[in-house]
């Protein structure tokens, strides 16, 4: 088991290759990166949330559910950060890079590297993607709020507006609203949305491995800082929402889906924020990457753990 989800993991990783190659080559300039990154922010996005939900059937059952465990990640990402935080508390006061270790401990890349991973480790339920939306939009919400604060310590960066009023939350609504009306595509829309949403875990993949050709991996891995940050997101973090998951009466697929989710490599919209709000950019795209690249060796090892344990 941990040989075979290992290659799966490797195998999504290495779709990062091409952008790699293409960057550290000269024959795509560093500028390249932030077009690539709007196409996946305001393209890919918005047709993975519209993908995920439009795919399938809505009950009243799963509608619960869904609520259920959009509510109990947002505080269960909560609970991370404030852990990261009473464990480090006085690292946090002397180096303020901990501040973004926090956040990225507990928020991770549970759409674009999620969705793939649910359809691979849960096959033929095809309702675990919906979990990967709700999962992500309280991580957006949570981001753009206590995650901002955190990260810059500052409170003028932090606008509700910007919360409600972005990419991945509106096209969230959009969604949900279809969703819960029952409401589906046509064949041919249908298919041209799916085609952009699957297309989302290449770009992200491709974004990343063209932002770690302008890094030395020696570099990135000399950051102390992120070895804390991985601990909490790639271990801690699954412990701690399968732990809550587990004391709760939802059905094993939910907990399930909620465990691999929390498996997640750090979400690239933390080196967004950081980079964008006075933050710690450097620390936040060392951890984004590195978590990328360690999610090889930790998701098989959870991933069997939990089968071992828990299943």
């Amino acid at each position: 088991m941990f040989g075979i989800t290992a290659l799966k993991v490797l195998m999504m990783i290495a779709y990062g290759v091409p952008g790699y190659i293409l960057v550290k080559s000269k024959a795509l300039k560093e500028d390249a990166i932030k077009a690539f990154a709007k196409f996946l922010l305001y393209v890919c996005q918005p047709a993975l949330s519209l993908y995920t939900l439009s795919s399938v059937q809505s009950t009243p059952q799963l509608i619960k559910e869904l609520w259920i465990f959009f509510a109990v990640t947002l505080l269960g990402q909560v609970a991370i950060i404030f852990l990261y935080y009473a464990v480090f508390s006085k690292r946090i006061k002397k180096d303020f890079a901990h501040r973004v270790c926090a956040v990225a401990g507990a928020c991770g890349n549970v759409g674009f590297f999620g969705v793939p991973l649910l359809e691979y480790l849960i096959p033929g339920v095809p309702e675990v993607r919906v979990y990967s939306a709700a999962f992500s939009i309280a991580m957006n919400m949570l981001g753009w709020t206590l995650g901002l604060l955190l990260m810059t310590g500052d409170k003028k960066y932090v606008r509700l507006k910007a919360v409600f009023v972005n990419p991945s939350v509106i096209a969230f609504a959009v969604s949900f609203t279809l969703f819960a009306l029952d409401i589906k595509f046509p064949a041919i829309p249908a298919e041209y949305i799916e085609t952009l949403g699957r297309m989302s875990t290449v770009v992200c993949m491709t974004v990343l491995g063209m932002r770690l050709a302008t890094k030395s991996l020696l570099g990135i891995f000399s950051n102390y800082r992120i070895y804390f940050a991985a601990v909490s997101k790639l271990i801690i973090s699954p412990i701690v929402i399968g732990l809550i998951f587990s004391a709760l009466p939802v059905s094993e697929t939910v907990k399930t889906s909620a465990f691999i989710l929390a498996c997640c490599p750090a979400a690239t919209m933390i080196q967004g924020l950081a980079e964008t709000h006075g933050g710690d950019g450097r620390t936040a795209a060392d951890i984004v990457l590195s978590t990328s690249l360690l999610c090889i060796i930790t998701i098989p090892l959870m991933w069997t753990l939990y089968n071992t344990i828990v299943l």
